[in-house]
């Protein structure tokens, strides 16, 4: 979908109006809610059917969802309404709530292409339909030299720097930090790229607004 670029530190992302933090959550913390997502089976993810429904489409996406603790998700879950505030006001939006966080699992050869988050669309669901702003949490960073790390996978964005004289929108992949919070708006096309060596872990939540 363009030319290859090497992934880059969050801090050139926030000139495009994105936000990172990073040690949103602790290094100790990480390592926990990675472990605990190890030692679940998890369930393939699912993309949109396009009539109203989800169902798994390995062409698409290919990532497993892990079932932790219910005390785990309501830790992170806190974390990630807490930061509402600084969100709100980073983006000029009035957040008013988190969706439950998904704990999601990438293995060598998943990814998932490029898509928004959100959607207008009449037929898709009421949740999906309320996102604004989307936030991905790095529990293990993208660097296979690091204990833990993983290549490849990385969250590239696209449409920041506008398209080519090809028509070709340039993908600019983010350089994956344990402990980083990464929010943009849900409706900025985004996608996963293949892991190609150890396992990828992440938290992804969506902040809805009063008015949404």
């Amino acid at each position: 979908m363009g030319a290859r670029v090497n992934p880059l530190p969050a801090d050139f992302f926030t000139r495009f109006g994105l936000y990172a933090e990073r040690e949103f959550l602790s290094p100790n913390l990480c390592a926990e809610v990675a472990e605990e997502m190890q030692a679940t089976t998890g369930a393939l993810a699912t993309v949109a059917d396009g009539k109203g429904g989800h169902a798994v489409d390995e062409t698409y996406r290919r990532t497993k969802h892990a079932e932790v603790s219910a005390s785990t998700s309501a830790q992170v879950a806190k974390r990630l309404l807490e930061a509402a505030p600084r969100l709100a006001t980073h983006f000029d939006r009035e957040l008013v709530d988190v969706q439950t966080p998904q704990f999601l699992l990438y293995r060598e050869g998943d990814f998932f292409r490029a898509h928004e988050d959100d959607s207008r669309r009449p037929e898709a669901p009421d949740f999906v339909r309320r996102r604004s702003v989307s936030a991905v949490v790095f529990l293990n960073g993208g660097n296979p030299g690091e204990t833990g790390g993983y290549a490849g996978g990385s969250l590239t964005f696209y449409g920041l720097m506008g398209d080519s004289p090809s028509g070709e929108s340039v993908g600019l992949p983010l350089a994956g930090e344990t402990g980083l919070l990464v929010a943009f708006p849900s409706n900025l096309l985004h996608a996963v790229s293949p892991v190609t060596t150890g396992e990828r872990y992440t938290v992804v939540s969506w902040f809805v607004e009063a008015s949404a």
